[in-house]
């Protein structure tokens, strides 16, 4: 049992980077939903509860959860890998797969809401935006249930499980997380990252709604949503960017991790000219991909190596984040190819996941031998 309820997001990391190589490298459209489905209801949304398992003791100087929370992301996962054979061929098995989302996403929740009323002084302001991206998801997971009772309404319930999913339960999930992790990997102060944090959740969760609309009713309300996402945005970068000589030397994952601050800025803004709707492969190509890999680089060997920093670890968060620019340029050609309609974008993705997969499994057996 221990061995399946891994109690760090390692797994999951690896899992949705083999997933994502996957999807490049089948001959499939990049927006077909079966494989789009793959990658963010099999690889990201456990990834994602593993993640906030992992943190919220931290954000809430709590105990570490006992062994039996670590089931929601696996509980998480089977309900994804139903999902995809629903949209595959069986679609009576979204009767159970939504059920099964809602009881792990509940359940997270939950616990959450327990560990905040524990913590001494109140949590971090960062459980905050964990627990709005949650709500977000529960939200998503009932609209695209109405699919079963109006299925004369898909393509609206759909478009709106989507804008929540992308804009909402993801985005406010990694920018909560990067508030505090881009100055952590990145090695400069930032004092207001709580204040910030508190201030701006309001202002993300209005964007997001804005955007939920847009995609509905167009641009119009996707034009202030936007704005105020890359306000948010700017805000988050706005202490590094204020010790500019650091951006020279900054190590690879940071460079990766302000390459997806930027990526999702910009896939925000695609939905200007997408009649109000995020384009899928630009969040793929310029968001999700460099976060992974800037999130993985610094924490993986954080998670081989507890404790103090040795030179083991610190050499091996180096060789993670190397190459982090030409990476990056892969990435946005990729999306400039997908942005003429050109498949073989998916073939430039590749490269840069092969590259961190092979490395992660160098270093590993490394440390093992």
């Amino acid at each position: 049992m221990k061995t399946l309820l891994s109690t760090t997001p390692a797994r999951y990391g690896f899992a949705l980077l083999g997933l994502f190589l996957l999807f490049v490298a089948l001959p499939m459209p990049t927006a077909a939903p079966v494989w789009v489905h793959g990658v963010l209801a099999v690889g990201v949304m456990p990834l994602i509860l593993a993640a906030m398992l992992y943190f919220t003791p931290v954000l809430t100087r709590s105990a570490s959860p006992a062994l039996h929370w670590h089931a929601l992301p696996l509980l998480a996962l089977l309900a994804g890998l139903l999902a995809v054979a629903a949209l595959w061929q069986w679609r009576w098995l979204l009767v159970v797969a939504i059920p099964m989302a809602l009881v792990a996403n509940a359940l997270l929740f939950f616990w959450m809401w327990q560990q905040a009323g524990h913590a001494l002084g109140g949590p971090h302001p960062g459980l905050r935006w964990y627990q709005a991206a949650l709500l977000l998801l529960l939200l998503a997971l009932l609209l695209i249930a109405l699919v079963l009772l109006w299925p004369e309404q898909w393509l609206l319930w759909r478009t709106l499980h989507r804008q929540l999913n992308l804009c909402g339960f993801v985005g406010l999930s990694a920018v909560g997380t990067l508030q505090v992790l881009l100055p952590t990997v990145g090695a400069y102060p930032d004092p207001m990252a709580g204040k910030r944090l508190r201030q701006d959740l309001p202002f993300a969760l209005l964007a997001t709604l804005l955007l939920l609309l847009a995609g509905v009713w167009g641009v119009p309300f996707a034009v202030p949503g936007v704005a105020i996402w890359c306000w948010v945005l700017f805000r988050l970068l706005q202490p590094l960017l204020q010790q500019r000589a650091r951006l020279v030397t900054v190590n690879g994952a940071t460079r990766l991790l302000l390459g997806a601050v930027l990526g999702f800025a910009v896939t925000l803004a695609s939905s200007l000219w997408q009649e109000g709707q995020v384009a899928l492969p630009l969040f793929f190509a310029l968001f999700l991909l460099p976060l992974l890999s800037g999130a993985l680089a610094h924490l993986l060997p954080l998670w081989w190596w507890p404790g103090l920093p040795t030179p083991r670890r610190n050499l091996a968060q180096q060789r993670l984040g190397e190459g982090a620019l030409w990476r990056l340029a892969l990435c946005g050609l990729a999306a400039v190819a997908f942005s003429w309609q050109a498949t073989w974008g998916l073939s430039l993705l590749a490269i840069p996941l092969l590259w961190l997969l092979v490395r992660i499994m160098i270093l590993r057996l490394s440390s093992e031998s």
